[in-house]
């Protein structure tokens, strides 16, 4: 074999040899551990990136809800959501809403206060106060009752629940009334009662003791 192909041919094969050992030995030991490393880091590199991706989505989501909140918060705010439930002032705006209903007399009353328990509003050291109240309305016009229970619900302090409306209307045939109506004297023609829940929150430390509730 060695006359066939020569000492040199054959040293140069041997030598192809040991260099493709060598590669072999490079590529098993060297190369093929530094990409299972390489595709690792690349994967690492990924989920962190995924990572990053779904902290500034929770972040987006976090921003639009305080956004949310903070609306909320101001319109509420506007509302007179947050008070410590001064009847005197109750009673100013109420009278002054009767009057631009048109009403021709409104009777206030107030129930006893409670404290409504909340875990959110105990945490930020307010509380939630709820009073019943209850008008009795006189008007013309069925019209100006519904009239003044929208401004209640719309423009009255704080949040106002109504629990009840009843509404009688008078029988205009009777001789005293139609009397008052020729003589040009405003006349009630519709009675009303509402009853609604009076809702405001205010500091823990500034608000009267009032019976605890639920």
């Amino acid at each position: 074999m060695l006359k066939v192909l020569g000492s040199k041919r054959l040293i140069f094969i041997c030598l192809i040899l040991a260099v493709l050992g060598i590669v072999a030995y490079a590529y098993y030991d060297f190369l093929v551990p530094a990409h299972e490393k390489s595709t690792q880091e690349l994967e690492t590199s990924k989920a962190a990136v995924r990572q990053k991706y779904a902290e500034v989505a929770r972040l987006k989501e976090e921003y639009v809800l305080l956004q949310s909140q903070l609306r909320t918060y101001k319109e509420l705010e506007a509302r007179g959501f947050f008070n410590d439930q001064n009847r005197s002032a109750a009673v100013d705006k109420l009278d002054k809403l009767s009057k631009y209903a048109g009403l021709l007399k409104a009777n206030l009353k107030f129930g006893s206060g409670q404290l409504v328990q909340d875990a959110g509003a105990e945490l930020a050291g307010q509380v939630i106060l709820k009073s019943p109240v209850t008008v009795e309305v006189k008007s013309i016009d069925d019209v100006d009752v519904y009239s003044f229970l929208k401004f209640i619900e719309e423009k009255f302090p704080g949040r106002v629940d109504v629990a009840s409306l009843s509404l009688n209307r008078m029988e205009i045939f009777d001789t005293a009334i139609l009397r008052k109506i020729g003589s040009g004297t405003p006349t009630p023609l519709v009675e009303a009662k509402i009853s609604f829940d009076w809702l405001t929150m205010a500091p823990k430390n500034v608000v009267a003791p009032v019976e605890e509730g639920k």
